[in-house]
């Protein structure tokens, strides 16, 4: 992000859309709108002349396995060579393909009481705890009062 911002002033032309997001309610889920939401986007970068899309995909069963690396869940896949995961598949039928992991795709900081609020658990002590819903350990440093989550994503390149 930093480079793009940094070639925007240097007036260089850019070739990239990155998606930061792309979400669908819960209520709408599982009617295709994801690979909608996706397929335009591909269309409208394609319409600006820019070549590539790339996004940093948050897998969705990723979190069921925090104790695994991204590097490794990078590489699981079913018999018919396709994703384990549902939302690379996604992206992989639209013919995405995997890049590499994002390490530190979102960092989320506080106190060990917020960790504690947001994450409806004790953390007693310090050290990596695994969280419902994260993808990796929050790590917990009871002496700092300081509770850190930074979770990988994989990046994904259409086009």
């Amino acid at each position: 992000m930093a480079a793009a911002v940094t070639g925007h002033e240097a007036c260089v032309v850019p070739d990239t859309l990155c998606v930061m997001v792309a979400a669908v309610r819960p209520d709408r889920l599982g009617g295709g709108l994801a690979a909608r939401v996706l397929t335009a986007l591909r269309d409208r970068a394609g319409e600006a002349g820019l070549r590539r899309v790339i996004a940093p995909v948050r897998p969705t069963l990723k979190a069921r396995y925090p104790l695994t690396a991204m590097e490794d869940f990078a590489g699981w896949t079913r018999p018919d060579g396709l994703h384990l995961d549902p939302w690379i598949r996604t992206h992989q039928r639209l013919g995405a393909t995997v890049l590499a992991p994002a390490p530190r795709s979102m960092v989320i900081t506080g106190t060990v009481a917020e960790w504690e609020a947001w994450a409806g658990m004790a953390f007693p002590r310090t050290g990596g705890y695994v969280v419902p819903g994260a993808l990796d350990l929050v790590e917990i440093d009871r002496e700092r009062d300081r509770g850190v989550y930074a979770e990988s994503n994989l990046w994904m390149r259409h086009l």
